[in-house]
């Protein structure tokens, strides 16, 4: 195996290797009507006689691994035992937006939060955690998040390894600090690896094919995941579901958030050893995690370093030892389906810790804004270009889009299948298509952001979906108020069932920004140019009555 860059410094890393001591943790499978979830701070023993503050969600380090079923109704109760808000979200999964658990969503310390939706995704992996504003890096990086496994009827058809802790792996990778006393030091980068939770460590696995269910949980470095003498592997899966065939090859490249499945096949290996490794000398030196002298540094930075030893030991009694040809139907939506084109352009100049000046569009984070306002049942396309110093890992609430393009070019095999999250590098014009069918907003903005957790403060912008059918009159003796059209560009026209005398328009905050005699009629027309775009309660108010009604200004 070559090492590039600095060998001294990696010799260490490989030693520590070498002598792999613990073996993997892996997180218990939980499958259940209603999921208890408590969130609480905890401690955890990472080396020995070090004792390390950490949160976690029914454990003291992650959580346990959640099984659902497409077509079931998924049950949670989270429970908030931390000193401070926290919430849960559902990374990477279509679910109705009041529970999607962004940052408008709070549950308050010793509160619980009741969820419940149908699941409508894919057979793939996922992830909860906190998605709480200021302080998501800091709960995620100290433990609380777990996976989530989407099983369903397609996947289940198929001739793949499934036997969780046997030949089907969750491998959730980390780069962590740790200060003389123990204690995690939060920053972009850290200088220890962990996978599941655990230090140096090497998995038992049977001669045959295996699954790893591979996550990039870090902070902000990106990971060039590739096996010890260029063994070749096979992914089958991205964030949002099976790949339409396996793509063989002996490197990938992964963001932060970004997950992929990988088939390894081991067919008479037995009593050897094989290390999986990150060789970080291939990054470029605009990615996080690359040898950039500008940027904060990590020992990790730049070079190659081991990551897992997997030990190969006798194969199961039923293995499998094939690797399917085919997997599911991918059908991407036709780019000519698709009803708008979003341009995104990132700008600034700053670090990977977050310092700096990264905007969309010239926009920063304004939880009091929404940026922008799709229509239910459209499919739109989102064209992400970087002009900014370092390479972002750019991704979409509410459900998985497909990658159209990089730079003109159709993505690579792995890169064909549905995906939350994508690779925006430096000088790059990436394309995505998605279809936000499921579920209008109905007040609860949906996120696109930064997935570099050291950044997700500052690069997240909202977006709100809504039903262009809506009724543009009230129901007869409902008391209720419509208005129409929605969006609206320059005005609305509004319909209530008594004089007007005032309107009210409040911004999602309940912050008044707009007052104004009424016209003291029933039907009337409302100026919307003084607001900027986002979304909005207007309240009519008349002789002893009042109503209220969404209007949202593009």
């Amino acid at each position: 195996m070559k090492v590039r860059h600095s060998a001294a410094l990696c010799a260490p890393l490989f030693a520590l290797s070498l002598s792999a001591q613990n073996p993997l943790a892996i997180p218990p499978l939980l499958e259940a009507d209603t999921f208890d979830l408590t969130v609480a701070p905890a401690t955890h023993e990472f080396y020995p006689g070090k004792v390390t503050s950490t949160y976690g969600i029914n454990a003291p380090y992650l959580g346990p691994t959640l099984v659902l079923h497409k077509g079931d109704t998924a049950r949670f109760r989270v429970r908030n035992q931390l000193p401070q808000i926290t919430t849960m979200h559902w990374n990477g999964m279509e679910v109705p937006p009041v529970y999607d658990g962004s940052p408008p969503r709070e549950i308050q310390p010793g509160e619980t939060w009741d969820v419940k939706y149908k699941v409508i995704d894919k057979a793939s992996v996922y992830v909860y955690h906190p998605h709480t504003m200021d302080l998501i890096g800091q709960q995620v990086a100290k433990g609380a998040a777990g996976l989530i496994i989407v099983r369903d009827n397609e996947e289940a058809q198929l001739p793949l390894p499934r036997t969780y802790g046997v030949d089907d792996f969750p491998l959730a990778v980390q780069d962590k600090r740790f200060n003389a006393n123990g204690q995690f030091v939060f920053g972009p980068y850290g200088d220890s690896i962990l996978v599941n939770g655990t230090p140096r460590p090497y998995l038992n696995v049977p001669a045959q094919v295996v699954r790893l269910r591979l996550l990039n949980a870090s902070t902000a470095r990106y990971y060039v995941f590739g096996f010890q003498g260029n063994t070749p592997f096979h992914v089958i899966a991205g964030e949002g579901g099976l790949l339409g065939a396996p793509d063989t090859r002996d490197r990938l490249r992964l963001s932060s958030g970004e997950r992929a499945e990988l088939l390894l096949d081991l067919s008479g290996m037995q009593g050897d050893s094989l290390l999986l490794m990150s060789f970080g000398s291939e990054l470029p030196i605009t990615v996080p995690g690359a040898n950039n002298p500008l940027w904060e540094s990590s020992s990790l930075n730049g070079v190659d370093f081991p990551v897992l030893r997997l030990r190969i030991g006798a194969p199961t009694a039923d293995p499998v030892t094939a690797i399917p040809a085919t997997l599911a139907d991918v059908q991407p939506w036709p780019e000519a389906s698709a009803a708008r084109t979003r341009v995104k352009e990132i700008t600034g100049t700053g670090m990977v810790g977050g310092m700096g000046s990264f905007m969309i569009n010239g926009q920063g984070w304004n939880m009091s804004q929404i940026n922008d306002t799709v229509r239910l049942g459209d499919t739109e396309i989102w064209t992400y270009i970087n002009h900014s110093n370092m390479a972002h890992p750019m991704t979409m609430h509410g459900g998985s889009f497909y990658v159209l393009d990089r730079n003109g070019v159709p993505p690579e095999g792995w890169e064909s299948g549905p995906k939350s999250v994508v690779q925006v590098g430096v000088g790059d014009t990436v394309r995505v298509i998605m279809r936000f069918a499921a579920y209008t907003t109905d007040g609860w903005p949906l996120m696109y952001h930064c997935h570099n957790l050291a950044h997700i403060n500052h690069m997240m912008w909202q977006f709100i979906i809504v039903d262009p059918t809506t009724a543009v009159g009230p129901r007869p003796g409902s008391g209720e108020v419509a208005v129409h059209p929605v969006p609206a560009t320059d005005a609305v026209r509004f319909a209530a069932p008594f004089p007007v005398a005032r309107i009210r328009v409040m911004d999602l905050l309940g912050r008044e920004v707009m007052s104004l005699p009424g016209p003291m009629v029933r039907e009337a027309s409302l100026d919307l140019q003084g607001l900027r775009a986002g979304h909005y309660l207007v309240r009519l108010e008349g002789l002893g009555r009042n109503a209220v009604a969404r209007i949202v200004k593009e």
